[in-house]
C-alpha cells in the first residue's frame, strides 16, 4: 500500500502541481500582506485591506479567520502561502480545499522549491491522494528567500513577505508581521500565545531565526523603497524597527 501510495503521489505531484511565479501575479498590483502576530487587530483595517487588488495570508490564517475579525483583517484570501505541514504543532495546519474555495482562495503555495519542500509536496498528496492544483514557488525566488540563512529555515511569513517584496509590486501593506516579538493573535495558535513558550518552542525546534529574518526583511526593505514599490508598515512593525536601528 504504501508502494502504491506514493506513486500516485509521483504521479499527482507531476501533474497536479504547477509553478508560481510571483511576477506574474504580484507586479504593479496594490498587494496586502497579513500575518499572524497580534498586531494586525491593533486597528479596524478591515475595508482598506479588501481594497487591496491581492490579499496575502500564511499557513493557518483561513482556518482562524471568522466574520468578527473581518473589520480587523478583511474578508478576502486571494493567496495562501503554506508549508504543506498539516501537523498542528509546527506545521501550516490541515489543508482544508473546501474551506478554501468557499474563502476564495485561488493559489496555495509552497514557498520551498528545493529537495526537502518537494518530499513535503509530495506527501502531501501521498496523504490526501488528490488531484487538486496546488503551486509550489518558482526555483529563482524561493532561492532568493534562502539565500543569508545558512543552516536556518526561513518561516512561511518570511517566505511570504520576502516574495511578495521582490515581485514589483505597486503598493505593498503589511501588517500582522512582529518577528516573534509580539505574540500570536488569538485563534492561530493558542497553544503557543506565551511569549515565553513560543520562545522555547522556536528554540527546541532549532529550525528557524527570527532575528535574522528581520535583518533580512530590514536589508531587503532598504533596498525596495529604492525602487518603485510603496511599502506601507503597520504601527507595531514600525515600531520595531525603529527599536532595531537605535
Amino acid at each position: 500500500m504504501k508502494l502504491l501510495n506514493t506513486i500516485k503521489g509521483l504521479w499527482l505531484l507531476f501533474f497536479s502541481t504547477k509553478i508560481f511565479h510571483p511576477e506574474n501575479v504580484f507586479k504593479g498590483k496594490r498587494v496586502a500582506v497579513i500575518g499572524a502576530a497580534d498586531s494586525a487587530f491593533e486597528k479596524e483595517n478591515g475595508a482598506y485591506i479588501d481594497s487591496f487588488d491581492l490579499i496575502v495570508r500564511v499557513n493557518k490564517a483561513p482556518h482562524s479567520w471568522s466574520a468578527e475579525k473581518a473589520k480587523f483583517i478583511g474578508n478576502r484570501t486571494d493567496v495562501l502561502f503554506h508549508s504543506f505541514y498539516e501537523n498542528l504543532e509546527s506545521g501550516g495546519g490541515p489543508i482544508d480545499l473546501e474551506l478554501y474555495a468557499k474563502q476564495g482562495i485561488n493559489y496555495i503555495v509552497n514557498p520551498n522549491f528545493n529537495s526537502k519542500g518537494l518530499w513535503t509536496h509530495l506527501n502531501y498528496y501521498k496523504r490526501n491522494l488528490n488531484d487538486n492544483l496546488t503551486y509550489i514557488l518558482s526555483r529563482s525566488f524561493s532561492e532568493k528567500n534562502t539565500k543569508n540563512f545558512d543552516k536556518w529555515i526561513p518561516t512561511v511569513g518570511f517566505s511570504a513577505l520576502n516574495t511578495i517584496l521582490n515581485s514589483k509590486c505597486k503598493e505593498v501593506y503589511i501588517t500582522g508581521f512582529t518577528f516573534f516579538k509580539t505574540p500570536y493573535a488569538a485563534d492561530y495558535r493558542n497553544q503557543l500565545t506565551d511569549m515565553e513558550a513560543n520562545k522555547e518552542h522556536i528554540r527546541d525546534q532549532g529550525l528557524h531565526n527570527p532575528d535574522l529574518e528581520l535583518k533580512e526583511f530590514l536589508r531587503n526593505l532598504d533596498e525596495i523603497k529604492a525602487k518603485d514599490t510603496h511599502v506601507i508598515l503597520d504601527p507595531m512593525l514600525l515600531q520595531i524597527i525603529k527599536n532595531q536601528k537605535n
